[in-house]
């Protein structure tokens, strides 16, 4: 168990660190030069659930990913947050797949876990969590404006 879960921990946060250097780090930043930090902040999201080559959890991928945004905007640009968040996803995940913990009927319904269950934005529960974590952390001021601000009050 000790070593499923080490090595989930190990995947999964090599994958979410190259995940967010690319979609919450410069992606953003080089949208947002010529569009604005809104459109930088939803392009690079449906950027990152378009390549996740899974159609049906496009919808729940690209609110994990505005809300991953907002985690990053939270923590004054730090990735540390969505890295951590977007790792614990992928490692729970992984443990649950591979250590055999959850088995899914044939009988269940298909609108909540979808046809691949271990994919967990693809149904409605996993939606149902990706749009709170996108209510919840979503950005309400760009960090440069943020940054601008704090450099007129010193």
């Amino acid at each position: 168990m000790l070593l499923l879960v080490g090595q989930g921990i190990i995947i999964a946060t090599g994958i979410a660190l190259v995940e967010e250097l690319l979609f919450r780090s410069w992606l953003p930043d080089e949208i947002a030069t010529d569009l604005g930090y809104y459109p930088a902040v939803i392009i690079s999201g449906l950027a990152f659930s378009l390549l996740q080559r899974s159609p049906s959890a496009i919808p729940g991928l690209w609110l994990l990913s505005l809300g991953l945004s907002g985690a990053r905007h939270r923590s004054q640009g730090s990735l540390s947050i969505p890295i951590g968040l977007r790792s614990g996803i992928m490692a729970s995940s992984f443990v649950l797949e591979k250590g055999g913990f959850l088995t899914y009927l044939h009988n269940f319904p298909v609108l909540i876990a979808r046809t691949r269950p271990f994919q967990p934005f693809s149904g409605v529960a996993g939606l149902a969590f990706a749009l709170l974590l996108a209510i919840v952390l979503y950005p309400r001021h760009p960090i440069h404006q943020q940054r601008k601000t704090r450099e007129i009050q010193d």
